[in-house]
C-alpha cells in the first residue's frame, strides 16, 4: 500500500495517497456506512413524526358553541278590579257610656273616681279602653268607669282619654 523508502541518513518516507483506482475506504467501509446513514433516517424520521404528533395534540382544536337564542316572552296586560272601598270606622266625638277610648299621655287607673282612691295601674299612652259607666266628677275632674281588655275595671280622668274606634 505505502512504499517506504529508506537510506542510510534520512528518515522513511510514508506515502499515504491511495493507489490509482483504490479509495481510502474499502468496500464494506462504504456500506457499513451507507447503513448506519440509512437506519439514522428511518430513527430521525419515526422520532419527528412523534414530535410532531404530540404537538398537534397538545395544541387544543377550537369548537364552535351553538348560540341559543330565545324568544322574548311579551305579557299582555290584563284588567285589574277596582280597588275595594273599605269604610273608616266612625269615631265618636264625645266619651260616652259603651265608647272605646285611647289614653293620652299616661293615667292613673284608680278604683274609685277621686285623685285619693286606690291606683290599679298607670295606663300607658295608647292604652284602648272601654267606657263602662260615667261620668262622675269628682275633685274639678271628670272622671269614667273604664275595662280593659283583660275585664279590669277602674276610674280614669277625662283629660288624659279621647274618644277611638272599637279595637279589632
Amino acid at each position: 500500500m505505502s512504499q517506504i523508502q529508506s537510506s542510510k541518513e534520512s528518515k522513511p518516507v510514508v506515502s499515504i495517497r491511495p493507489r490509482p483506482g483504490q479509495t481510502e475506504l474499502s468496500w464494506r467501509e462504504w456500506l457499513m456506512l451507507t447503513g448506519i446513514a440509512i437506519v439514522s433516517v428511518v430513527i430521525c424520521a419515526y422520532a419527528g413524526k412523534s414530535i410532531v404528533g404530540n404537538f398537534a395534540n397538545a395544541i387544543p382544536t377550537p369548537t364552535v358553541t351553538p348560540t341559543i337564542i330565545r324568544p322574548t316572552v311579551t305579557l299582555i296586560p290584563t284588567p285589574t278590579s277596582a280597588p275595594t272601598f273599605t269604610p273608616t270606622p266612625n269615631i265618636p266625638t264625645a266619651i260616652a257610656k259603651g265608647v272605646y277610648v285611647v289614653v293620652v299621655n299616661g293615667v292613673n287607673f284608680r278604683q274609685g273616681a277621686a285623685t285619693t282612691a286606690q291606683i290599679i295601674r298607670t295606663l300607658g299612652e295608647g292604652e284602648v279602653l272601654q267606657v263602662t259607666d260615667g261620668p262622675t266628677t269628682a275633685g274639678n275632674l271628670t272622671w269614667w268607669k273604664l275595662k280593659d281588655p283583660n275585664g279590669v275595671e277602674g276610674w280614669a280622668a277625662q283629660d288624659y282619654l279621647k274618644p277611638t274606634a272599637a279595637p279589632k
